[in-house]
């Protein structure tokens, strides 16, 4: 069984910084790692080894020094390494970098394909789904656990969701892209460094790729996207924290902190008229008008043609420094609404 897992080697993130005039990430000068999933990638390959029979390929494309992180996939236990670099993939996006990818994964014909879910320093998550629907092979995303059944040449996921998990089968070959839990983060050791230091890695170009070259897949030229700006925001939150107290008195301080005109009255605190005016419309809208009882309470009613409500006690202000009126239902859709 061959299996070739995606590598990408990206700036350490604490570290990370942008070239603003043209829009890129510096990486001259600034420490990089081998992306975190696809370590975990790798390391859930070398763990699906069952052999001499199976081999694992780690590729990777970038600039030259991009070999180091190769390096470090040998350490881990990959059988070989292989860099896709050349100055006409600079400036690639994410379908250029699939692409590139797709066509030296070809000359490989894998069984199973691994990506990380995505990469730390753009994060798109894009580049491992384009490289299966570029090669035409089936692909699950966020995949944390995964057996192989060789006598069937299927695979067994677990494919984490926002309600849980999946279990999935696919045949191969098949590309997976995967996410915490898929593999154990383990780190090369200074001895497995120094023995993988003398390993070759081999190196391909653009022109490996397609005869005759086709400078148009690559770079800029091949890119349908690309970075319009940056800019640096800055956040402005407090940052308030508000600890050790009851649920009553942490409440009654978010209150404190918020305009009335943003306040929501929870729905078993709502006046019972109220209540009644959600179980015959089924949504609720701010009348700027009128408070339930308390004044910094908002109530809460649906516009439109008037429902008839219990008989109740409303309160209509014109001005928080004036005393309440009464107010009745024929008067009280009188009272113009807010747009939230």
């Amino acid at each position: 069984m061959k299996i070739a897992v995606c590598v990408k080697f990206v700036p350490v993130v604490s570290r990370i910084e942008f070239d603003y005039e043209n829009k890129v990430i510096q990486r001259e000068g600034v420490p990089s790692e081998i992306n975190p999933f696809d370590l975990l990638g790798i390391n859930m390959a070398v763990d699906l080894k069952d052999g001499d029979a199976d081999s694992v390929i780690a590729l990777s494309m970038g600039p030259p020094n991009a070999a180091e992180g190769l390096t470090q996939c040998y350490a881990l236990g990959a059988d070989r390494g292989v860099l896709l670099s050349d100055r006409a993939l600079a400036g690639s996006d994410t379908l250029a970098t699939a692409q590139a990818l797709a066509l030296a994964l070809q000359r490989e014909a894998p069984d199973l394909i691994v990506c990380g879910r995505n990469s730390s320093d753009a994060e798109t998550g894009q580049v491992g789904p384009e490289v299966a629907e570029l090669m035409g092979l089936p692909h699950i995303s966020n995949v944390r656990n995964l057996e192989v059944d060789r006598a069937a040449n299927r695979i067994t996921v677990e494919r984490v969701t926002d309600e849980g998990y999946q279990v999935l089968e696919c045949a191969l070959p098949a590309v997976v892209c995967v996410t915490e839990g898929a593999g154990q983060e383990r780190y090369p050791g200074r001895e497995e460094m120094a023995e993988a230091e003398g390993k070759a890695i081999e190196q391909l170009t653009c022109a490996d790729l397609t005869d005759p070259p086709q400078a148009d897949l690559f770079g800029l030229e091949g890119s349908p996207t690309w970075v319009e700006d940056i800019r640096l925001v800055e956040p402005d939150r407090l940052g308030v924290v508000i600890r050790d107290e009851t649920p009553e008195d942490a409440a009654r301080q978010i209150a404190d902190m918020l305009p009335p005109a943003e306040i929501r009255v929870p729905a078993t605190r709502r006046h019972p008229a109220m209540r009644a005016v959600t179980a015959a419309s089924g949504s609720w809208r701010s009348w700027p008008a009128a408070a339930c009882g308390r004044s910094h309470w908002r109530c809460w009613a649906r516009p439109g043609p008037w429902r008839r409500l219990p008989r109740a006690k409303w309160w209509r202000w014109s001005s928080a420094k004036e005393r309440p009126t009464r107010a009745s239902p024929s008067n009280w859709r009188n009272t113009a609404p807010t747009a939230f």
